[in-house]
């Protein structure tokens, strides 16, 4: 079937990810970014001073729209100020858009606004946020309105709850602000309470700015649409309109895991980094590092791309072996090593030209040979180390946290080790430059059993510095396990030290009971208000007016939604997954096209007279096994059964134009979503380069609008028959 005339495929991006950093204009990201040791936008892709090259370069695939996001930080940097030149140039911005012939969508609050907003009036929840909100939609409206086809509110109103939700297994809030230090699931639900209504009054307010100051424009929102089973789903919505907030937190923010695991050790000290974090509670970075490559004193070469069709041993632990698909030669001949000792004994022998892994496991201090090594090049990633545990021993992370503090302040300042500082919970903390944890901390049972065996069990991977026969020296690892003991105990000598093969070195914290907390998460989960298509449920005048004023029932032109993963019912014992896409792991992430059609279908069910965009949708190159192109494919094909089936399915946006910043996430290929790559970490001119998905949605483009009938069902027939029901 073709696609209906005037139908748009389009692309976007979204300031925070894409503009450079200002430090005389930073948002709420950047501070987050920086006090929680995440990975900082930098350059970015500095959308802002090549935005013709990125629009062009849509316009060229056939794109008939480009979504682009104002910042609000940018736009008013202190409260009532606006800054006329940031606004001309956003409005320039979407000049060019329509001067490609395109039409423009543009977005005012993409996860990110002001510090001072945050600081000075509570941000989000405080009670001036709805008008302050609506007051910049105004600004904006009244410099570029004229120029807007169609506009987005809130990008995914519904994570922003996450900023006020902790669940039991995390050790800090997925995204800013988060709440004060100690708050229990009460202060949760109240500012949940305050949240939600809070986001549709602010809503519907700046909807009436905007139209009041360009008669017809069309105003909605994009909430995230996970891919439930229409059967669980209906049930989430059921719970999200007849239980209370404190209902729809208690499971998934209970401070406990429902049973205390108990694996072969306490805690793992390992090399795990902040990526590894599903299965298992974490601590406080210990260790900041990165990729890096290692060669021998008398290797010629002196760049990366002096390794093509040489021989390079990867450390297959942890995500190397999807890194070095970005950082090393296509050509280069790689060898799997189970450890760092074996791996950098083979390039010692002549076996191997370089070995690729972490920095700190490369040329751990006190090697015996280092004089005879040296890094061809370091920096390719920015990776935390963290200490794990199982599940149910968040007290004995809390001591290990205290330990990591002192530890850092003890070290001296010649080491190469990044030292973190101690981790804030919250933006409040920073505000008020306090985030000392409590003194005294009651005990549970998890440090009840440790006490009892009188010493405490810590594994430590056999090619670690200290464990390891190759280094003289005491590594980082052990000299922090000592130090976790101290401060349990009083005493470092009550400890027991615990080898573990560098592949299984998680192992042996799983414990047969896993599956409770399992069970636990995934009720919780399912249970929790933020998963619920809340959104719409209010919109539509389903939920409790408490949650939505009447002022905002109704307040919408168009309906939107942005799809990325799901799971049928026959997986949904791959629950997990959905969580490592949480945590940024997205190569994990459960590909279910399917989930597309049905939330079409739902939307369309509440909403019959308004049309539909689709306004993200996209993928890193391989997502549990499916590749990006494959992924297009599959996704656009449910567009279009949804067309075929009567539902008006204005438009579909692919997430994104280029590659970007993800949030504090390192920048690899979990990661990376763009049609058009650009090394963020390595390339200073930030060039970009055509994936193959560019000439895959130019052809899918073509084909829905300008090739033979025959050519298009084609298309839409083999996809979807390639990913049956």
């Amino acid at each position: 079937m073709a696609f209906p005339q005037g139908f748009l495929f389009g692309t976007a991006n979204a300031d925070h990810q894409v503009e450079a950093y200002d430090p005389d204009r930073e948002d709420v990201w950047d501070l987050w970014e920086r006090c929680q040791g995440l990975t900082p936008r930098g350059q970015a892709t500095d959308f802002w001073a090549r935005y013709e090259e990125d629009i062009a370069a849509a316009a060229a695939m056939g794109c008939k729209l480009f979504r682009y996001s104002t910042a609000w930080a940018r736009v008013e940097p202190s409260e009532g100020v606006f800054d006329a030149a940031v606004l001309s140039h956003y409005r320039s911005i979407a000049e060019c858009i329509r001067k490609h012939g395109m039409k423009v969508m543009l977005t005012l609050h993409h996860f990110v606004w002001p510090v001072w907003l945050e600081r000075d009036h509570e941000g989000m929840i405080g009670n001036q946020f709805p008008d302050l909100f609506a007051k910049y939609a105004g600004q904006v409206a009244a410099a570029l309105g004229d120029q807007v086809d169609y506009w987005i509110t809130f990008n995914e109103p519904s994570q922003l709850t996450f900023g006020y939700i902790k669940p039991w297994w995390q050790s800090r809030y997925y995204m800013p602000p988060g709440l004060p230090r100690g708050s229990d699931v009460d202060a949760e639900a109240e500012a949940v309470g305050r949240l939600v209504p809070n986001l549709f009054l602010a809503h519907a307010r700046a909807r009436s700015t905007i139209q009041r100051l360009q008669t017809g424009a069309k105003v909605g929102v994009n909430p995230l649409v996970t891919g439930f089973p229409t059967w669980l789903q209906m049930l989430m919505d059921w719970g999200a309109c007849h239980r209370s907030i404190g209902e729809a937190l208690f499971k998934f923010t209970n401070k406990e895991a429902l049973v205390s695991e108990r694996g072969g050790v306490d805690l793992v000290i390992a090399g795990v980094t902040a990526r590894d974090q599903t299965r298992f509670e974490w601590s406080d970075p210990y260790l900041r590092t990165g990729k890096a490559v290692l060669v021998t004193q008398l290797y010629q070469g002196q760049d990366l791309q002096s390794l093509a069709l040489k021989k390079v041993g990867v450390i297959g632990v942890g995500n190397q072996p999807e890194s070095w698909k970005r950082d090393l030669p296509g050509t280069a001949r790689k060898r799997i090593y189970g450890n760092y000792d074996d791996a950098r004994a083979a390039l010692l022998a002549g076996e191997l030209d370089a070995v690729y892994g972490d920095a700190y496991f490369l040329l751990p201090e006190g090697l015996a040979q280092a004089s005879a090594l040296r890094f061809l090049a370091t920096g390719l990633s920015d990776e935390a180390y963290v200490v794990a545990a199982p599940h149910g021993h968040c007290q004995l992370l809390e001591h290990a946290n205290r330990a990591i503090a002192s530890f850092h302040a003890s070290v001296a300042d010649s080491t190469k080790m990044v030292k973190e500082a101690k981790r804030p919970v919250s933006l409040r903390e920073v505000f008020a430059r306090d985030p000392a944890p409590p003194l005294h901390l009651p005990e549970r049972r998890d440090m009840r059993r440790v006490r009892r065996r009188g010493k405490i069990r810590i594994g430590i991977r056999t090619d670690a510095p200290g464990v390891s026969t190759t280094s003289r020296n005491d590594g980082l690892e052990v000299n922090l396990a000592r130090r976790i003991a101290h401060e349990i105990f009083g005493d470092q000598a009550a400890l027991e030290i615990v080898s573990l093969d560098p592949g299984r070195r998680l192992k042996v914290l799983e414990a047969r009971s896993g599956w409770l907390n399992w069970a636990w998460r995934f009720w919780g989960t399912t249970t929790l208000i933020a998963n619920a298509n809340w959104w719409y449920l209010g919109t539509s005048g389903r939920l409790a007016p408490e949650l939505c004023p009447a002022e905002a029932i109704g307040a919408q032109d168009f309906v939107g939604l942005d799809y990325y993963w799901g799971l049928p019912t026959h997986k949904l014992n791959r629950f997990r997954s959905l969580e490592d896409a949480a945590q940024g792991r997205f190569i994990k992430a459960p590909v279910w096209p399917q989930g597309l059609y049905h939330a079409l279908r739902r939307f369309h069910r509440w909403f019959p007279d308004q049309e539909i965009f689709v306004v993200e949708n996209g993928s890193v190159p391989i997502a549990n096994g499916v590749t990006r192109t494959d992924y297009l494919h599959r996704h656009v094909a449910q567009v279009a059964r949804a067309i075929s089936h009567g539902i008006p399915v204005k438009g579909y946006n692919y997430w994104s134009i280029t590659s970007n910043r993800e949030w504090g996430h390192p920048f690899d290929p979990n990661t990376d979503f763009g049609l058009y790559f650009v090394d963020l970490d390595k390339d200073p001119s930030l060039a970009r380069v055509p994936t193959a998905e560019v000439a895959a949605y130019q052809k899918i483009i073509r084909s829905a609008h300008g090739g033979s009938s025959d050519a298009r069902n084609a298309m839409v027939t083999t996809t979807l028959e390639t990913f049956p029901e």
